[in-house]
């Protein structure tokens, strides 16, 4: 047995022997171990969280592998039957029609489906609809040469992506979604490679996203003109760009040009500066009309005018999600040429009207279109046209154009194209093409899914997974099969051949044969759906082992936090033990993974995201977190009843389990303002019950009413329609609003002045700063509500007025005046950490004197410059948040309620500017505040400051309540509450998305939500260790 010895009259000389001497060791051990400070705990919880989260990020937000090989022409029998090992190859039925020696691509940003459509005047929109009569007049005049579609983009509908997906064909994943401000190289095939490979003299103008996505592509600078697609307010110099070179462009000789492609961003623009119903829209709408009746002047029998939008546009002229609005877009084509024989008249006609209505429909079913819920929200009758995803384009002008099909393709040819290459009366040829072109882009898209599997090793790829669409496939190759052995199909092929050379006449035409290919091309055409939808279900590759130990370490900081709030301690030896323990395990775990893993698991992809470096950290993480429970810190017992903190930690997970009900996460607005209103009455029931009712009762009342006040604004969610109607900013539409708005805008601003005067007492130069970033703000402010209701901008009437340059002023209260308020809040938020430090070793009481006076000029002045970020209406209420906060600190008692109410205060602001948890909302305005051009990091950093606005200010009025209510340590435990009460919902978020991540709704409603606490959980982690380093 170990034996220490001591001699001595004290026991600490005298000799001690046995277990006492270890124990005595061991205390020793501990209490020679350095003590931390709080801030310290706070640092490592904060790295714990933010590890757990991307461990578990990395599991489950993961990107559809690239291939990077290049497709190539199928001829229509080659491999034929499939199914088969030996192939029977046949030479071409069907000779294809001659392509196309010219194409115009022309995109129109944000073109809703409804934007060409001649809508009856009960219904029409004035602003936006029947503004673009061109497209109707040539389908009556020439019905056979222009077809119009629906066109329904993939969401996520941000320009990027559905760029992507038009020229490659492919599928987005959920995370793409994040690629639209920084653009990289695609890395997979794509049409204007093989455009590039086809033609010569190819033109590009507009959009220079184009430009950063194909590189290699459009590098000609004679020949390619981009222009930045990110200035937003302006809505005519990229459209004027294009027009400057597209008409001069197209008077020359045909054989200058054999490509031209241009991306307007006028109505997108205007979209997103002012809504769709507004009169900018009705003029850049009139506008693109006149450039396509110019344009279709230019169309000859020899090209192609392509008309699309890449999405659609939202109520609030936003897109991004995966609402009717935003998902229906317009495609148009025309040709000098016959584009189609489906719309001729007699029976010829009509039979394959009926046709392609068969296909249509199969397609809107397999797909799952909901026309009913277009037809209630756009109000046509979606039935009416023809539905086509978006990726259809990709194989459809492959062949119009005579191009191999991209090799990552998905979509179908569109078949409507396919019937103007023969006689129409000749029904067999006709369909035997149909059946050879559908049979190439099967050929494409089987070989596609098959090298996927073989390459990534994606076991919702193997044959066996397969298999049901594969059913579809090999049905058609041995309806096929037996066809050819029939004498009527080969009557029908060589009749078919000697119509094509012209020696004959062919009427040949056979009953049953029909039958028989239509059946073929509905089940070629139903393995290319049912692709679609597969893929659309399987494509997020989860790592459920990866997000298993995300889970874990989300599980164990959470906790760790909640075992220190309750200030139970380990011995440092316990701790230390458990630590070494648990690496270990990690390290035992990390060698299963890479030497003994079941086959079960390995098959299903677990742990195969997580690299080695990743389970170092995570065995450090555990031992971290273990560590921490032994550090032995002094921690005062809190100001409140044990009970209040145990009904606060109910509520929290009582939160956290409303993430996993979608019908929550839809309504979170609404039950955000039911939990305020409970916490202020649970606060009046508390002061009526101290007996200082008169003084403090008016102070919850107020709140509950300027929560029940401000509860009148918001943005609704797609899902929430009709039962949501708030107050936007398109409300303020009349002079008399105009004024009523700003007349209380400068009475809250007059009121605010006043109150900072007060809180700061001597301080003038912070009052006279924040009084002018008032000023500036109430400007733009004017600016934004006058340019809302007006044709004319409100800085032309003052370059009326004041004479001065229009760019002078442009660029004073668009760029330097927000660039002024930014630096002025930054650089006092600098000075006040910098005054913290320095009276570190002063006294106590200066010390809670500047914390008091710095803490509440962070509020008003970040409020102000985050004021700033937001729509008109959003930003009144944010700059009446110190005024809340204030009332909050009127009351010295009640502060774990009132810290809650401020932390739900966040939640409420979030809503109540115009915030919602999908990407529509995304408040990308923000990121041109300041700012001449796009600024990526700049940008991203004011979109993400305005949407975290009510949280940032919920975070800062928790310093402020600190602040006036007790010691340094009085407040840590209330520091350590505030990360937890986000750490409990983003673990059980956590589980909750793994649990549903095949639900139907996990990408649009669940995966948004989520992302949003994950970053509200490292915030908040964040904001604790600054509230505890500067106590």
């Amino acid at each position: 047995m170990l034996r220490h010895s001591w001699t001595g009259n004290s026991p600490s000389q005298g000799t001690w022997q046995g277990s006492k001497a270890k124990t005595f060791y061991v205390m020793r051990l501990s209490s020679s171990y350095p003590r931390p400070t709080l801030g310290v705990v706070m640092v490592l919880l904060t790295l714990l969280q933010t590890f757990g989260l991307y461990i578990f990020l990395k599991g489950f937000l993961l990107t559809r592998q690239t291939l990077d090989l290049k497709g190539h022409f199928y001829e229509p029998w080659e491999r034929f039957p499939l199914h088969q090992d030996h192939a029977e190859p046949m030479p071409s039925l069907v000779p294809a029609r001659q392509p196309f020696k010219r194409a115009v691509i022309i995109v129109i940003d944000a073109l809703r489906f409804d934007f060409l459509l001649n809508m009856p005047n009960t219904t029409a929109n004035p602003f936006f609809h029947n503004h673009l009569p061109i497209i109707q007049h040539l389908q009556q005049t020439r019905p056979a040469s222009s077809l119009l579609f629906q066109s329904r983009a993939d969401p996520p509908t941000t320009t990027t992506q559905r760029i992507k997906g038009l020229m490659t064909g492919s599928l987005p994943t959920f995370i793409d979604a994040g690629g639209n401000f920084a653009s990289s190289a695609v890395g997979e095939d794509h049409l204007l490679r093989h455009i590039n490979d086809q033609f010569e003299k190819i033109y590009f103008m507009g959009d220079d996203t184009w430009i950063h996505l194909f590189p290699e592509s459009l590098n000609r600078p004679d020949r390619v003109f981009g222009s930045d697609s990110f200035k937003m307010f302006d809505l005519h110099t990229v459209d004027n760009r294009i027009l400057s070179r597209l008409w001069p462009l197209m008077e020359q000789q045909d054989d200058e040009w054999e490509v031209a492609i241009a991306h307007f961003l006028g109505v997108d623009h205007c979209g997103h500066t002012y809504g769709p119903s507004h009169s900018h829209m009705t003029a850049k709408l009139t506008q693109m009309n006149g450039v396509i009746e110019r344009l279709v002047s230019h169309i000859d029998e020899d090209t192609l005018l392509v008309l699309m939008g890449d999405h659609g546009m939202s109520v609030e002229g936003d897109h991004g999600g995966e609402s009717p609005e935003e998902v229906m877009s317009g495609l148009f084509l025309y040709s000098g040429r016959n584009l189609t024989t489906a719309r001729t008249e007699g029976d010829d006609g009509e039979y394959y009207r009926g046709l392609l209505r068969r296909i249509h429909s199969s397609r809107a079913g397999t797909l799952g279109y909901d026309f009913q819920s277009i037809e209630e929200r756009l109000g046509y009758d979606a039935s009416a046209h023809p539905m086509i995803s978006q990726i259809h384009l990709v194989p459809t002008l492959s062949y119009l154009l005579n191009m191999p099909i991209p090799f990552g393709n998905l979509g179908g040819i569109i078949p409507d194209l396919l019937l103007s290459a023969h006689n129409p009366s000749n029904k067999a040829a006709t369909l035997i093409h149909i059946v050879e072109q559908f049979r190439i882009n099967t050929l494409q898209v089987y070989d596609y899914l098959t090298h996927y599997f073989d390459q990534t090793h994606h076991q919702g790829f193997s044959p066996q997974k397969l298999a049901p669409m594969l059913q579809h496939l090999y049905q058609a190759e041995e309806q096929m099969l037996e066809l050819t052995k029939q004498a009527s199909f080969s009557a029908a092929a060589t009749a078919t051949a000697a119509a094509a050379a012209g020696a004959v006449h062919n009427d040949f035409e056979d009953e049953r044969l029909i039958a028989k290919l239509e059946q073929v091309i509905l089940d070629y055409d139903m393995f290319l759906m049912t692709t679609i939808k597969y893929c659309e279900a399987i494509w997020a590759q989860f790592d459920v082992g990866c997000m298993f130990v995300g889970i874990l370490l989300l599980c164990w900081s959470t906790c760790t936090t909640l075992w220190l709030v309750q200030h139970r301690r380990m011995t440092f030896q316990h701790a230390s033990t458990l630590a070494i323990r648990l690496c270990a395990v990690g390290v035992g775990l990390m060698m299963l993974r890479h030497n003994a893993l079941p086959g079960s698991m390995q098959n299903r992809g677990w742990f195969e995201k997580m690299e080695p470096l990743d389970w170092i950290g995570v065995c450090c993480a555990l031992a971290v977190a273990t560590m921490t429970l032994g550090m032995n810190y002094k921690v005062d017992r809190p100001l409140q009843s044990a009970r209040d903190w145990a009904v606060l930690i109910v509520a929290a997970v009582c939160q956290g389990v409303t993430l996993a009900s979608n019908s929550f996460v839809i309504w979170e607005d609404r039950i955000i303002r039911f939990l305020l209103a409970t916490l202020c009455v649970w606060w009046m029931s508390r002061i009526v019950r101290s007996g200082r009712t008169r003084e403090l009762i008016l102070a919850p009342l107020l709140v509950l009413g300027w929560v029940r006040l401000t509860g009148l604004t918001g943005q609704c969610r797609e899902e929430q329609f009709p039962h949501c109607v708030y107050i936007h900013g398109g409300h303020i539409n009349t002079d008399m609003y105009i004024c009523g708005v700003l007349l209380f805008c400068l009475v809250v601003m007059v009121i605010l002045s006043r109150m900072f005067a007060q809180r700061v007492g001597n301080t003038k130069i912070a009052v006279y700063i924040y009084q002018m970033s008032l000023y500036l703000i109430f400007a733009r402010l004017a600016m934004d509500v006058y340019d809302g209701a007006h044709d004319t901008p409100l800085i032309q009437q003052l370059v009326t007025i004041t004479h001065l340059s229009p760019e002078l002023l442009q660029k004073l209260l668009n760029v330097y005046a927000p660039r002024g308020v930014y630096a002025v809040t930054v650089g006092s938020t600098l000075v006040f950490v910098w005054k913290m430090i320095r009276q570190a070793n002063g006294a106590a009481d200066d010390r809670q004197g500047w914390r008091k006076e710095g803490c509440w000029t962070a509020l008003f002045l970040w409020s102000a410059m985050l004021a700033m970020l937001q729509k008109p209406l959003g930003s009144l209420i944010v700059l009446t948040a110190p005024y809340l906060i204030g009332l909050l600190a009127q009351d010295q008692s009640n502060l774990l309620i009132r810290l809650v109410l401020v932390h739900c205060l966040g939640h409420h602001i979030f809503f109540v500017t115009g915030h919602q948890v999908i990407f529509t909302s995304l408040p990308w305005k923000a990121a041109f505040i300041g700012f001449d051009d796009m600024n990526y990091y700049g940008g991203g950093i004011l979109v993400l400051l305005s949407t975290l606005t009510g949280y940032i200010l919920s975070w800062i009025g928790w310093a402020v309540l600190l602040a006036e209510n007790g010691g340094p340590q009085q407040r840590q435990p209330f520091v350590l509450l505030l990360a937890l009460l986000q750490s409990i919902p983003t673990f059980l978020s956590a589980v909750f998305i793994l649990v549903l991540r095949r639900h139907l709704m996990t990408w649009k409603i669940f995966a948004p939500r989520f992302l949003l606490q994950a970053i509200l959980a490292v915030g908040s982690h964040l904001a604790a260790v600054m509230l505890q380093y500067l106590s």
